[in-house]
């Protein structure tokens, strides 16, 4: 029983060292344009120029900067139509609001959601991926403008939430790294005996 409380204290350690309290991303308010007009084809614009519509509006939870909310969408271009990245099939994304880790447009527009809310979110380019565009294969083209609709699955709050959602995101050098880690606390506690981890 003891390695298992060295474990489960190692991992808390860890998640709270590497996310900690996060003052800085912290507001009382979710982050929302102060001022929004509504354009003549029924479009709610914010100051900064992004345009959505709430298909359905949640009743759920708000979420917060610094929460981490799980989203399912899909994404088109505003020109073609052609849909380049969606959801399905693949899971819904989960990522720190506020952070930056996706488009300035999707920060934003997702913050004013509440859970089990559906909202279209038309992106103009420089709220998107601006004038060098995504993708290897030319996904995005530069200076696309983008439509995304979404669906505010979730909202969790706290260190092992945002943890949880930073190793989701895939398996990159930093997961790697932080994967090797862990490991290399866990293992010499679960196997002492082990010559090799020594």
């Amino acid at each position: 029983m003891q390695p298992r409380r060295i474990i489960v204290a190692l991992l808390a350690t860890t998640a709270t060292a590497l996310v900690g309290p996060r003052p800085a991303l912290r507001r009382a308010s979710p982050l929302r344009s102060e001022i929004e007009s509504e354009d003549p084809d029924g479009w709610t614009v914010t100051l900064s120029g992004l345009k959505y519509k709430d298909d359905v509006v949640g009743t759920g939870d708000a979420p917060a900067d610094g929460s981490v909310v799980t989203v399912s969408y899909e994404g088109r271009l505003v020109s073609s139509g052609r849909v380049f990245d969606s959801s399905k099939g693949k899971g819904p994304i989960k990522f720190v609001l506020g952070e930056g880790s996706v488009i300035p447009a999707w920060d934003e527009g997702i913050a004013t959601m509440k859970v089990g809310g559906k909202r279209t979110l038309y992106c103009p380019s420089r709220l998107a991926y601006g004038e060098y565009g995504s993708g290897g294969a030319g996904e995005i083209p530069p200076g696309a403008d983008l439509e995304f609709d979404c669906e505010l699955e979730n909202v969790a709050e706290g260190a092992l939430a945002v943890l949880a959602s930073k190793l989701s995101i895939g398996y990159n050098l930093r997961t790697v790294i932080l994967g090797l880690l862990v490991l290399s606390f866990i293992l010499p506690v679960v196997f002492p005996d082990a010559g090799w981890l020594h």
